[in-house]
C-alpha cells in the first residue's frame, strides 16, 4: 500500500500540472484558431506537427531508454550507475539533435515547402530553435522520471504555460499573422527548457561520467537500437501519413480540422490518464529491477484495469460533449471537424490499454516484438492512407487512423500472449463496457432534456453519475484498488469516507477482481 500511495502522489503531481498545461493550451489553441481562421490555422498546425516529428527523430530511443535503465539501476541499488547512464545518453541526445536539425535545414533548402513560401527562412530558424529546445527538455524529463522526480517537469509545464498564454493573448489581440505565432511557439519551447533546467538542479541527482558494466552496456545498446527503429516507425504512423496526404490531396483547412481533433483527443487522454502514463514505466522498471518479470506482469494487470476505465470515460464523455464543446469554443466555422473529433476520441479511449502493454514490453526487453508490431501497423497505415485519403479527404484520414490503431492493438495483444498468460482482465473489462454503454445512453438523454448551449455539461455529469457507482456494482475493482480508494477517501474527510462507504455497499464486501 505504501508503494501504491507513492505512485498515487506522483500521479497526482503529474496530473495536476498536465491539467493546467492542457487548460492553458486549449485556450491558446482556441485563440489562435479564431484569430487565423481554418486555412492559416492549418498552416500553423502543419508547422507544429513537423516540429513534433523532428523532436521524435532527435530523441528516438533515448528518452525511453533513459527512464527504463535509470529506474532499473535505482531499483537494483546502483544510483552511481544510473548517473553514468544518464550522462552517456544525454551526450548521445545532443549529437542526435544536431544531426536531425542539419538534415532538416538542408531538406528545407532543397524542397522549399509551399506552406512557408512567403517566409521560408524565418520559419526554418524558428523550427530549429523549437526542436533543439524541446527535444532537450524531453530528454531531461526522461532522466527525471527515471529518478522518480516529477517536480521539475510539473513546475516548468505550469510556469512556461502561464508565460506562453500571456504572449499568445497579446498576439491575438494585435491580430498577428501566422509567422508571429510560430515565433512565439519557439519562445515557449526555450522558456520551458530553461525553467526545467533550473528545477533539475534543485530536485534531481546530477549526471556524472563513468563506466557502465559490460552486461548492462550490451542490454542498453540492444535496447537503443531496437527502440530507435521502433520510435521512428511510430513517428511515421503517428498521423504523419494522414497529415502529409491531407496536405497534398485535400487542403490546409482539412489539416486544421484534423489538428483540432488531435488536440482535443490528446487533451481528453491526458485529462484521464496522463499521471498513470507518466509514472507507469519508471515504477514498472523499478519493480522489474527488484523482483523480475512476475511483479511487472502484476503491474500490467493493474494498469490495464485503470486504463480501460479511463478510456471508457474518454469515449463516453467525448461522444456526448464534443458537439457542444466545439461550437462553443471554436465557433461555427469548425463544425465540420466534429465527426472527426468524435471518432478519434472514441477510438483513443477504447484503445488506451495499449499504453500498459507497451510499457510492459519495454520493461521486460521485448522491444523486438514492438518493432514487429510497428512495421506491420505502418504497412496498414500506408495502405489505408493511400486508398482512403485522396478520394475521401478528412473522412478518409479518420478511417485510416482507426484501422491503424485497431490493427496495432490486435497485434500487441497477440504478442503479449506469447510472453505472459495473465495481464488482461477480459471478463471484468466486458462488464465495464456494458456499464459505459448504459451511461452513454443516459448522458445523451440528459443533453436532449437540458435547454441552452450548456447541455453537454449535464451530459458529462450524467455519464459520471451512472458510470462510477455502476463500476462498483458490477464488481470491476479489485480488493487492492478498493483499499487504495478508501485511503484516498480518508484524506478527503467525511465526504470522502461517506462516498467510499456507499460505493463499498454497491460492491459488497471488497473482493479480488474476477478473471
Amino acid at each position: 500500500m505504501n508503494r501504491r500511495m507513492a505512485v498515487l502522489r506522483s500521479i497526482t503531481l503529474v496530473s495536476a500540472a498536465t491539467y493546467i498545461e492542457y487548460a492553458l493550451g486549449l485556450v491558446v489553441s482556441i485563440w489562435i484558431a479564431r484569430t487565423l481562421g481554418p486555412a492559416d490555422f492549418g498552416r500553423y498546425a502543419f508547422t507544429l506537427w513537423l516540429c513534433s516529428w523532428l523532436i521524435t527523430c532527435s530523441n528516438h530511443a533515448l528518452t525511453t531508454s533513459s527512464t527504463k535503465f535509470i529506474a532499473e539501476a535505482d531499483g537494483a541499488g546502483s544510483p552511481a550507475l544510473a548517473a553514468h547512464i544518464a550522462h552517456r545518453l544525454s551526450r548521445y541526445q545532443h549529437l542526435s539533435t544536431l544531426l536531425v536539425v542539419a538534415l532538416f535545414v538542408a531538406a528545407t533548402a532543397i524542397v522549399r515547402p509551399d506552406e512557408w513560401r512567403e517566409f521560408l527562412w524565418p520559419v526554418t530558424a524558428y523550427v530549429v530553435i523549437a526542436v533543439a529546445a524541446k527535444a532537450n527538455y524531453f530528454m531531461l524529463v526522461a532522466i527525471e522520471k527515471g529518478q522518480e522526480r516529477f517536480e521539475p517537469a510539473s513546475l516548468s509545464t505550469v510556469l512556461s504555460g502561464v508565460i506562453g498564454i500571456g504572449l499568445i493573448g497579446a498576439a491575438t489581440l494585435a491580430h498577428a499573422p501566422v509567422i508571429d505565432f510560430i515565433a512565439l511557439f519557439a519562445v515557449a519551447c526555450l522558456v520551458m527548457n530553461l525553467i526545467n533546467r533550473l528545477a533539475f538542479r534543485r530536485y534531481c541527482r546530477p549526471l556524472a561520467p563513468g563506466p557502465i558494466p559490460a552486461e548492462v552496456g550490451r542490454r542498453l545498446s540492444r535496447h537503443l537500437r531496437l527502440t530507435a527503429v521502433l520510435v521512428l516507425l511510430i513517428s511515421l504512423k503517428a498521423s504523419m501519413i494522414e497529415v502529409f496526404l491531407l496536405n497534398t490531396f485535400a487542403s490546409s483547412t482539412a489539416v486544421g480540422f484534423f489538428a483540432i481533433a488531435a488536440t482535443l483527443t490528446r487533451g481528453a487522454v491526458d485529462l484521464f490518464s496522463v499521471g498513470l502514463t507518466a509514472t507507469l514505466l519508471p515504477y514498472m522498471a523499478k519493480s522489474f529491477g527488484e523482483s523480475g518479470q512476475a511483479q511487472a506482469a502484476r503491474l500490467l494487470g493493474d494498469a490495464t484495469r485503470f486504463y480501460w476505465a479511463a478510456g471508457l470515460v474518454i469515449a463516453g464523455v467525448g461522444l456526448v460533449t464534443t458537439p457542444g464543446i466545439v461550437t462553443l469554443m471554436y465557433g461555427q466555422k469548425y463544425v465540420l471537424a466534429i465527426p472527426a473529433i468524435e471518432a478519434t476520441l472514441v477510438l483513443s479511449g477504447l484503445l488506451l490499454i495499449g499504453n500498459s502493454i507497451a510499457a510492459f514490453q519495454i520493461v521486460v526487453d521485448r522491444q523486438d516484438d514492438r518493432v514487429r508490431i510497428s512495421v506491420m501497423a505502418l504497412l496498414v497505415n500506408a495502405a489505408l492512407g493511400i486508398a482512403l485519403i485522396p478520394p475521401f479527404g478528412l473522412a478518409g484520414a479518420v478511417l485510416t487512423y482507426a484501422g491503424t490503431r485497431l490493427a496495432e492493438l490486435g497485434l500487441a495483444v497477440m504478442y503479449l500472449r506469447r510472453v505472459t498468460s495473465g495481464g488482461l482482465p477480459v471478463a471484468a473489462m466486458a462488464r465495464l463496457l456494458g456499464v459505459a454503454a448504459a451511461a452513454t445512453a443516459v448522458a445523451w438523454l440528459a443533453v436532449d432534456l437540458t435547454p441552452g448551449r450548456f447541455g453537454f455539461v449535464a451530459g458529462g455529469l450524467a455519464f459520471v453519475a451512472v458510470f462510477l457507482p455502476a463500476s462498483f456494482l458490477v464488481r470491476y475493482w479489485s480488493e487492492d484498488d478498493y483499499r487504495l480508494m478508501s485511503a484516498i477517501g480518508d484524506r478527503l474527510g467525511p465526504p470522502g469516507r461517506t462516498l467510499m462507504r456507499v460505493l463499498g455497499m454497491l460492491q459488497g464486501a471488497p473482493v479480488k477482481l474476477a478473471p
